[in-house]
């Protein structure tokens, strides 16, 4: 099919160069005889045949036809103007070096025409690519992303050269239908043809004009992830050194507690049984304290390593709360309300790390309210899931942290006491936990303090 598109359009540029080829012979034919019926010299007739050949030359795009136009000009001229007249003898010397340097400058001139007209379309294929590769810099120019990149450029070849075609960053060895993709100092991928089809030169052209194009992209968009590792780690570093210096700080806090208090009753022989029950009781708090700050190291460890490892078993949701209120004894002095299901209401889940969790926020809704403040826990079903939600009615969350509230190490600068202030594990680690558990957690302010919310799903929430 595509044989005969190609013999048809062959046919017809043919057929049309013939046209032009009749129609300029006859007009300088004619034109010829008009002004030699003027009386005008054969030395002056003779621009007309050679104007005719330039024209034959560039209308019909090709050194054959000026040739051929060459050759039947001097036929004519001869046969007409040169004495004898209607015969191609030539008797006079001057004459036949006239025909030879209108043959001359006739062949002469059609080389020039053929070898600018191919320049002409050279130029124009030239800047045809130019373009092509603009539009191919262009679509990649704004495009992140190595899968993007290559999916633009594979778009972009198979549009232009109508040809199936699979670009991949797999280096392999450069073949008649394998052109590699090379960025700086390095090869990068590949472009493979898919096609049977053999390529002409314009095909070649564009796809390795268009391997270099994607090499740059490459290049740019591999150097970009290489900065962001390093940002990464040099983050990452950051962060373990302000998590060290947060460590020692706030194990010092309580161990200082400790010894001080401990110190005391050592010292002081004629200690009374209230003073020694009130150091032993700061002791236990301080102890208490460095116990949830190393449980939260631990399980903070846990989930960076991925050996987080969740015993889901069915759990009492009030035992839970309860649990995690005996292991904070400062709530004993707080308006805390408690709001749960009459029905018994059971959570499939790992039942220390959910009470990590109700801990974790609790201690946050102690720091960040005073004594006279409610603190409301509150346990809905919501479909295949339960709704954990904890209030308190204190100064909230501050706006520069609560976008980032659950992101490691954010601590808020705003308490004031030194000794509340914690390393920032506590609500990631929440988080972290609820995720592992299929569920969602956020932060909000509500009109009168935080609020902070988690769901469970389950499929088994009642007995």
């Amino acid at each position: 099919m595509y044989v005969m598109i190609f013999l048809g359009d062959f046919m017809k540029e043919k057929i049309r160069y013939f046209i032009y080829f009749i129609v300029i012979i006859s007009i300088e034919l004619f034109c010829s005889q008009t002004l030699n019926s003027m009386g005008i010299g054969k030395e002056n007739i003779l621009m007309v045949f050679i104007v005719g050949v330039l024209l034959i030359a560039t209308f019909t795009k090709g050194y054959f036809y000026g040739l051929l136009a060459s050759i039947v000009s001097v036929l004519c001229f001869n046969f007409l103007y040169i004495n004898p007249n209607y015969d191609f003898h030539i008797s006079d010397p001057n004459d036949f070096m006239l025909i030879l340097f209108f043959l001359m400058t006739s062949i002469i001139a059609c080389s020039l025409t053929d070898r600018f007209q191919k320049q002409i379309i050279i130029s124009k294929k030239n800047e045809s690519i130019s373009k092509q590769l603009y539009i191919l810099s262009e679509r990649l120019l704004n495009v992140s992303g190595i899968e993007n990149i290559l999916a633009k450029g594979t778009q972009y070849i198979e549009e232009s050269i109508q040809i199936k075609v699979k670009i991949s960053l797999e280096i392999k060895e450069e073949r008649k239908k394998i052109f590699p993709i090379i960025g700086i100092n390095r090869v990068l991928g590949s472009i493979e043809i898919l096609s049977q089809q053999d390529l002409n030169e314009d095909q070649m052209i564009i796809i390795k004009a268009a391997a270099n194009q994607l090499g740059n992209a490459l290049e740019r968009e591999l150097t970009y992830l290489e900065q962001e590792k390093i940002k990464v780690a040099m983050e990452r570093e950051h962060m373990l050194n302000s998590m060290l210096r947060s460590i020692s700080h706030d194990l010092r806090t309580p161990l200082t507690g400790i010894v001080g208090a401990s110190q005391l009753m050592m010292d002081q022989e004629n200690l009374c049984h209230d003073d020694i029950y009130s150091l032993a009781k700061d002791i236990h708090n301080q102890a208490h304290w460095l116990t949830q700050i190393v449980e939260n190291i631990l399980n903070m460890s846990k989930i960076e390593s991925g050996n987080l490892v969740l015993h889901k078993n069915l759990e009492v949701v009030d035992d839970l709360i309860y649990e995690a209120i005996h292991h904070l004894p400062e709530l004993e002095k707080r308006n805390v309300k408690v709001e749960v299901p009459d029905d018994l209401l059971l959570v499939n889940v790992d039942g220390k790390l959910m009470v990590q969790v109700l801990i974790n926020i609790l201690s946050n809704a102690l720091k960040y309210t005073k004594e006279k403040d409610q603190i409301t826990i509150q346990v809905k079903k919501i479909k295949d899931a339960v709704e954990f939600s904890i209030k308190d009615t204190g100064i909230g969350i501050s706006k520069n942290i609560l976008e980032h509230i659950f992101d490691e190490f954010v601590t808020d600068t705003n308490i004031s006491n030194d000794s509340q202030k914690g390393i920032g594990l506590g609500l990631a680690i929440c988080k972290a936990i609820i995720q592992a558990h299929g569920g969602k957690i956020e932060a909000k302010n509500d009109n009168e303090g935080a609020c902070f919310i988690f769901t469970i799903p389950n499929e088994e929430l009642n007995v």
